[in-house]
């Protein structure tokens, strides 16, 4: 997309409301720190909410659990009459699809008139010894 043609921040117009699926005060405010570059009055509230995948997601969960995160926040806005401006969430896992097992962030972003972004992190990789621990862990866990 060209510059011209990619939407352009209205700064200063209103206070912008973000809700953003986790309670982690680092994450809120990364995402506060990210919006106040495009917006003035930002305020961005944590919400504990259920991503629907594993605690160690691998491979396509990644996303999905983040737009899960995405989707129990709008209905949480809906249920509680909050009027919002975007919705936001990130999620954390493993994959091999590049080749070699690597951790990374998955992020989405969502504003009101149901627009998405999805974006990931740079990646780190993740010794090969220790998949099969991981694995073996969630395996544990959902099998109660």
């Amino acid at each position: 997309m060209s510059e011209k043609n990619r939407p352009q921040p209205d700064k200063g117009v209103k206070k912008m409301k973000v809700l953003m699926g986790t309670k982690n005060p680092g994450k809120i405010e990364g995402a506060k720190q990210a919006f106040e570059k495009y917006f003035d009055e930002v305020e961005v509230q944590g919400i504990a909410v259920e991503s629907e995948v594993s605690n160690q997601p691998f491979d396509a969960d990644i996303v999905k659990g983040a737009k899960n995160r995405v989707k129990n926040l709008k209905k949480y806005a809906m249920e509680n009459e909050l009027e919002v401006d975007y919705f936001v969430a990130s999620e954390a896992g493993i994959t091999n699809l590049l080749g070699d097992w690597i951790d990374f962030n998955v992020a989405v972003v969502e504003d009101a008139e149901g627009f998405q972004s999805v974006g990931s992190s740079q990646g780190f990789p993740v010794p090969e010894k220790y998949i099969g621990e991981i694995k073996q862990s969630e395996l544990r866990k959902s099998n109660g």
